[in-house]
């Protein structure tokens, strides 16, 4: 996945967009995980998103954890 197809996500409505967001964490590029953290948090109203959100907290890239600590607050 590319960071402008998560960005595309970003604007969909959360039912359709957080299961492909959630899996575009587990891409190899950090800058897709970072931008799908970032595009998460606009849905975190969304169980998905928040639970997508938690599992990122243990992501290898710092960027990525620190983005997802923002679900918390």
């Amino acid at each position: 996945m590319s960071v402008d197809a998560v960005a595309e996500l970003s604007a969909a409505a959360a039912a359709p967009a957080v299961p492909a967001l959630a899996g575009a964490l587990g891409d190899a590029n950090s800058d897709v995980r970072k931008a799908a953290v970032l595009s998460l948090l606009a849905h975190r109203s969304d169980v998905a998103a928040r639970t997508a959100l938690a599992g990122a907290a243990g992501d290898p890239d710092a960027d990525v954890r620190a983005y997802a600590s923002r679900a918390a607050r």
